[in-house]
């Protein structure tokens, strides 16, 4: 029985739709690499601060190493940490369930303690449509299984 290669198994291995387009002239793979350490830094500094977003911060890293340096868009993706999420995305346009759950409960537990902190009542208004589109935008990502998919 012949056994097909997943392209998470391997994470130096890049998903089929994440093929690199680097730019031609050296100033704008220098551009690029530069835009990308920025989203990373603002992606690690998104980890630690509530509504700081980590992902899309990596999502944009990501497109910025793809068109700078091949080397920095697989080391992204085969990071411990940012590779998994960003590799579920470019691969399925979906979340494992425990990254979505995290980011929802962050948004509800967030938006709900900093409604305290706002002392108008239009931009509670405001502030409350905001958290619960961000809670419906995430629901509607789809979920993707944990482990193997199985034939």
């Amino acid at each position: 029985m012949q056994s097909t290669s997943n392209a998470t198994s391997d994470p130096r291995e890049l998903p089929a739709r994440a093929v690199p387009r680097v730019a031609a002239t050296r100033t704008g793979r220098v551009a690029w690499a530069t835009a990308g350490h920025l989203f990373v830094a603002l992606g690690v500094i998104g980890a630690f601060v509530p509504l700081m977003p980590t992902t899309v911060f990596l999502i944009l890293a990501a497109s910025c190493y793809a068109r700078s340096s091949e080397r920095l868009y697989r080391w992204l993706l085969g990071h411990p940490w940012f590779g998994p999420v960003l590799r579920d995305w470019l691969e399925h346009r979906a979340m494992r369930v425990r990254p979505k759950v995290i980011a929802i409960a962050t948004v509800v537990v967030v938006f709900a303690l900093s409604i305290f902190a706002i002392p108008l009542t239009w931009v509670r208004v405001i502030h409350v449509m905001i958290g619960l589109t961000l809670v419906a935008f995430l629901l509607r990502i789809p979920v993707r299984p944990e482990g193997p998919a199985r034939r």
